[in-house]
């Protein structure tokens, strides 16, 4: 048994560190390509054994404020081998990375199987669970952020939890140009679920060739998630964790109430207006919106306890982990809680019969507020919100008249009123008091798994089946209070309360039969399978008035005393039946050649174009072993492939071509 308590005494040195209870010290240098002697633009930088880290620049230079002078630098490289220095108080140290030929021969996951890459014809894409654990990320997504080439992962905003847009090679299909997610052979809508130390490693297919694979659901890319199996050998258990805090590192420099009122002025004189400030009178308020809006110290944090082990017959790997991150807008109301487990294991029946599972249970907690608005935003109002205005009013006489003495006004847990603007626009409000008012919160149980069996009937020849499924409960609850936030923005007539319930669930089926064999130089492989799955959605909402409590956490639907109830209720069904096969050939890992074809039947076309034929080729040829390649020096690894595929995009409404009958027979 092992516990890697060494992670949380780094991680209390760095907040140490960082609250500069211990002097910094810097290390630069170059990182070189030891064969070309050129810079590696790119190239990680790490102390081992913590979070704190860098990349190198185009000419493969760095520099990295570490911890301590007694430490270990770690180098790497996609390709190259990784190189560990002991720093020993040195503050310069230049490194030289050799290309990693083993890489080569490692394999990597195409879809139904695996295959070296040396001879993958098609365009795939690796980040292993070395490199994920590099650094912390929330999600699956953002370890392929920087580390995928022709990839790209953009966070949309820096709201906890929200997805970021993974875009394979620019945007793919008009509508929705997500790619397809498959995690351990299983079809999943989002990944948010996952917990990113569980992961083995990560495939993205980004040509049409190698995607081909899935058909229909192709069009976009496809990402490949393994998740981590047992190893034979006594059980270690390993722990794993970290907390930080969150702050902002620049704020926009805002007008000050003088400057404010100076540009107010002007602007009604060139308007010919009269100026409404006088610029002799004292502002008897200047506040920093940002500075009150923006959260002190957000606290990020997470623990990983993962337990492996097993005999010759059976492994086993299991986890449990724990996710907390809050907004530095907004804090507790814009947070992000995730809890997942997970049990995969691989038990060997028969020298020729084994079965197994992965399973995964995830619980997520998720309060937000509205992010990227332009108007009516938190960030937005911050930024455009005038500086007389104060966050909250105090003057007695202010507060005696409308629309404080009027109106339900915003106020604080211990009863301070938040001011407001006499000054801005209908669509500029106080952003504290914005905050105050949002209290919607999700709640979300997900478990996602499969069971499978694997029988070889001869040598080389394996039949498969798997059984999985996706199934979902979404919980949202909402609470509109009593507010006036000024003029345009107010709900003063009665609360109200509103709560939605979502189900959803995806049984998927799975049947392949393959054959590997190698003759001489000769290497093939073939593999012909089915896939039947079908999704199933319903949902029921609830909304209802006039709310005795204002205690968002103990507010239900039968509290609400208004008899205007309003219960709405939806489902949706759509089915997937495919089959497909794939042939792969190399000769001496020289030349490779692989072929694929898919036929898909959904029910979200109709039944005249119901199915679609979907096929692809690809080669490669391994010019440096070749005897007719001269010794070209610096390089020292070429390799030509090309490949042509055709993929599709079912992800269309369903039934959308009875509506479109419905509509042509109504004319």
């Amino acid at each position: 048994m092992k516990v890697h308590l060494y992670k949380i005494i780094l991680v209390v040195l760095s907040i140490c560190f960082t609250s500069g209870t211990m002097a910094q010290f810097t290390i630069t240098g170059n990182v070189k390509d030891k064969t070309t002697e050129t810079g590696i633009p790119g190239a990680t930088v790490i102390q081992k054994g913590t979070t704190i880290g860098t990349i190198t620049d185009v000419d493969g230079n760095y520099s990295l404020e570490v911890m301590s002078a007694v430490d270990t630098l770690q180098f790497s490289y996609i390709g190259y081998k990784t190189v560990t220095v002991p720093i020993i108080g040195r503050s310069v140290i230049d490194v030289t990375l050799e290309f990693d030929f083993e890489e080569l021969d490692e394999v990597v996951v195409i879809g139904y199987g695996t295959q070296k890459k040396k001879v993958v014809t098609g365009s795939i894409a690796t980040v292993s669970s070395e490199e994920i654990s590099r650094l912390p990320v929330l999600r699956a997504e953002q370890a392929m952020q920087g580390r995928t080439p022709g990839v790209q992962v953009t966070q949309l905003s820096g709201q906890p939890g929200e997805a970021p847009t993974v875009r394979i090679r620019g945007a793919g299909t008009t509508g929705n140009a997500d790619p397809l997610y498959i995690v351990d052979g299983m079809a999943v809508g989002s990944i948010d679920y996952l917990n990113p130390g569980d992961i083995e490693s990560i495939d993205v297919l980004k040509d049409g060739a190698s995607a081909a694979i899935y058909g229909a659901r192709a069009a976009n890319g496809v990402v490949l998630i393994t998740t981590k199996k047992g190893q034979a050998g006594r059980m270690t258990v390993t722990y794993s964790g970290y907390y930080g805090i969150q702050n902002v590192t620049k704020k926009l420099d805002m007008l000050d109430a003088d400057q404010y009122k100076m540009i107010m002025n002007e602007g009604a004189r060139n308007a010919g207006l009269t100026e409404p400030f006088d610029p002799n009178e004292i502002s008897l308020h200047n506040t920093d919106w940002q500075s009150y809006m923006f959260v002190k110290n957000a606290p990020i944090m997470n623990h990983d306890l993962y337990i492996s082990g097993g005999t010759d017959k059976s492994t086993y790997a299991s986890s449990l982990s724990y996710f907390s991150q809050q907004g530095i807008i907004g804090g507790d109301k814009s947070q992000f809680e995730r809890i997942t487990v997970r049990l995969n294991s691989d038990h060997k029946v028969t020298k020729r019969f084994n079965f197994g599972n992965n399973l995964g249970y995830s619980h997520i907690v998720r309060r937000g507020i509205a992010s990227n608005q332009s108007f009516n935003g938190v960030y937005s109002s911050a930024l455009n919100m005038d500086p007389l205005t104060p966050v909250f009013e105090t003057d007695p006489e202010i507060l005696s008249q409308p629309p404080y003495s009027t109106e339900p006004v915003v106020t604080d847990e211990n009863g301070n009123v938040y001011g407001i603007s006499n000054y801005v626009g209908a669509e500029v409000v106080n952003p504290m008091a914005l905050l105050e008012i949002q209290n919607g919160e999700s709640r979300v149980d997900k478990i996602v798994g499969n069971v499978y069996g694997e029988l070889e009937i001869i040598e080389g020849l394996k039949f498969r089946s798997s059984l999985g499924m996706d199934l979902a409960y979404v919980l949202y609850d909402s609470y509109r209070p009593l507010f006036y936030l000024n003029g345009a923005q107010n709900n003063t007539e009665k609360t109200s309360v509103f709560k939605s319930m979502d189900r959803y669930f995806t049984w998927q089926w799975e049947n392949t039969l393959s054959y590997t064999k190698k003759i001489g130089n000769h290497t093939f492989s073939l593999l012909g399978g089915t896939t039947a799955s079908e999704f199933n959605y319903e949902d029921l909402t609830g909304f209802n008035a006039k709310v005795p409590t204002t205690d968002p956490d103990n507010i239900y639907l039968n509290m609400a005393t208004d008899t205007a109830w309003v219960a709405t209720g939806g489902a949706a069904h759509s089915a997937l039946f495919s089959m497909f096969g794939r042939v792969t050939y190399d000769f001496k890992s020289r030349y490779a050649f692989t072929g694929i074809i898919r036929r898909d039947g959904s029910s979200k076309f109709g039944p005249n174009n119901r199915y679609g034929i979907f096929p692809s080729v690809g080669v490669s040829w391994l010019l440096t072993e070749e005897k007719f390649i001269p010794q070209l020096g610096p390089v020292s690894f070429i390799k030509l492939r090309a490949s042509y595929g055709i993929n599709g995009n079912q992800e269309i409404g369903d039934y959308q071509y009875k509506i479109g009958r419905a509509h042509s027979e109504l004319q």
